[in-house]
């Protein structure tokens, strides 16, 4: 069975001796310098860097979620294929049980439709009516997912469930 480590990017930072097929996640500011040097230095890597969830904003925030293209940076084809994934996270300085739901909900959506999609989808009125469905999908479901805007409610939220189809 092949494994692989998964560290921190301060282990490449600081020059540490690591093993060619260690994957190097990226989770502090200037990621786009940092992966490149990464996958110059041929190794794999995972972004999360742009996507930490937990800092205090407002339901528009995920557009700049969205906007984020991984492969957005200074490296050749083969070496942007060493680029792994990237995953959105959550810590607690800002949430606790009363919000951690609605503050991970739709935003890792948006993430997550960044990482699977070309780079070329981006365009965010397309991506707000998808979101939005998305959205009122969960809320059927029980899923306290925040409004992704000011003017895109759920049919059922104020009216009570009236058979809403998804």
């Amino acid at each position: 069975m092949n494994h692989s480590y998964v560290v921190w990017q301060e282990i490449f930072n600081n020059g540490l001796k690591i093993r060619p097929d260690t994957i190097i996640h990226v989770w502090k500011g200037n990621w786009q310098k940092t992966m490149a040097s990464v996958v110059k230095g041929g190794y794999r890597t995972i972004l999360s860097s742009p996507w930490y969830l937990n800092y205090i904003s407002k339901s528009l925030d995920w557009k700049k979620y969205y906007q984020v293209e991984p492969l957005d940076i200074d490296a050749t084809p083969a070496q942007k294929a060493l680029v792994f994934g990237g995953e959105a996270c959550m810590w607690g300085e800002f949430v606790d049980n009363t919000n951690v739901l609605s503050r991970t909900f739709p935003r890792t959506s948006a993430v997550a439709e960044r990482l699977w999609s070309d780079a070329s989808l981006k365009d965010l009125d397309d991506m707000a009516f998808r979101l939005h469905a998305h959205r009122c999908g969960m809320v059927v479901r029980g899923v306290p997912a925040e409004n992704i805007s000011t003017r895109s409610f759920c049919p059922m939220e104020f009216s009570g469930y009236d058979g809403y189809e998804l």
